[in-house]
């Protein structure tokens, strides 16, 4: 019997999403003709070790310099704050350019505290999800950090201990932390390729810098040539336990790729370099943009990856199971989203620009795209998923 990958047609119509909002919530000085300001990130609180606290309809975006938490459904923006941008948990951890970190409890609307991550700007926050208060944030000056931010009282008091450094040979663009071993392995991407560190603390818990474990390499680098250079990993999420979903610039599919027979191999000893295991290719599109949205929804096999003309490329891929992908040509899109085409007041309809940052709650029932002319769109599911 031959293995075979399914990914769901249009004509079954696993997951319909329909525009549902436009906003342009981050612009400066409230300007409706703000179309310029950069939108870079965004997410959903993630459930907790109880399942609860996920698939809430609220999700934090990022932008310019204010951060905003809007309602997907009425798309009323409930809180706006000045000068930050956000990663999401119970708690909001917030950085920019001047490599400071402001902690936000959301819910009441409170910067409680900051501290100093880095003398360069950030360029990623991760919270490592089975340890709240384990913070990792990467930096322009090539490193990743892993702090214990404490908890936090009534009275908002805490405190930040520097437990580990990273040492990377790029800025780090991705962080990702393997659903099996959160606390174990951490797989950063780069401009410099993907590699994986072990984070694993000592019984001491005393300060140490570290290298990288391994590098984990890609197919597409033997076509590599002067004029290409497809080492840039800028998309990175795990779809299921071990199944994770990567993006080469300039390479145009999606790589499906198993993290645990990558992780057994035997690296390199000089380059600790390893092959990764690549399961199924995704056909994406062409484009010579960098740093293009790719975010995944595990619990719903679902793979979004934002292009440079703002529509959504979706895959909805089911019956994953390890060894039984069907080699061959890349598997194409279950549906790409077109751009829903706004109209501005006096001038006409607004040409899809760059997707730069997506995300979906746990159920998929809103999916949130971020675009590089100051506008947030909102997606809505409209019809059940199929068999």
């Amino acid at each position: 019997m031959q293995p075979t990958i399914k990914s769901c047609s249009k004509t079954q119509q696993p997951v319909h999403l329909k525009p549902l909002h436009i906003l342009q919530c981050h612009s400066k000085q409230n300007s409706s003709e703000d179309f310029s300001t950069q939108l870079w990130a965004c997410a959903f609180q993630p459930p907790d070790a109880t399942g609860a606290g996920g698939g809430d309809r609220l999700v934090a975006t990022c932008g310019g310099d204010s951060l905003c938490v809007i309602d997907c459904e009425t798309g009323m923006v409930m809180k706006k704050g000045g000068k930050a941008s956000a990663q999401h948990c119970s708690i909001l951890a917030a950085g920019g350019k001047r490599g400071l970190v402001k902690l936000i409890h959301p819910r009441n609307n409170v910067a409680y505290g900051e501290f100093r991550a880095s003398r360069k700007a950030l360029s990623v926050l991760r919270f490592n999800p089975n340890k709240g208060n384990f913070l990792f944030t990467g930096s322009y000056d090539n490193k990743i950090t892993m702090w214990d931010i404490g908890g936090v009282d009534s009275q908002y008091n805490f405190k930040v201990v520097q437990l580990l450094m990273l040492e990377m040979s790029a800025t780090p663009l991705h962080i990702c932390f393997p659903p099996t071993s959160p606390s174990s392995y951490l797989l950063t991407a780069s401009e410099d390729g993907l590699h994986c560190y072990d984070t694993q603390l000592g019984t001491n818990n005393t300060t140490k810098s570290r290298s990288k474990e391994m590098e984990i390499t890609f197919p597409i680098y033997k076509k590599e040539d002067k004029d290409h250079d497809y080492h840039t990993i800028d998309g990175l999420s795990f779809l299921t336990d071990d199944i994770v979903a990567s993006k080469n610039y300039l390479h145009g599919c999606i790589y499906l790729w198993s993290w645990s027979k990558t992780k057994t191999q035997r690296p390199d000893k000089k380059s600790r370099a390893v092959c990764a295991v690549v399961l199924a290719e995704l056909q994406w599109t062409n484009t010579e943009i960098p740093y293009l949205a790719l975010n995944t929804c595990p619990g719903q096999a679902y793979i979004v990856c934002g292009d440079d003309k703002g529509r959504l490329w979706t895959y909805h891929v089911t019956n994953l199971q390890k060894n039984s992908f069907q080699s061959g040509k890349p598997i194409q899109p279950t549906e790409v989203l077109e751009w829903p085409t706004p109209v501005r007041k006096g001038v006409g309809q607004v040409e899809g620009p760059s997707i730069n940052s997506v995300a979906m709650d746990p159920e998929l029932q809103f999916l949130v795209a971020l675009s590089d002319k100051n506008m947030v769109i909102v997606w809505k599911r409209s019809l059940p998923e199929c068999d």
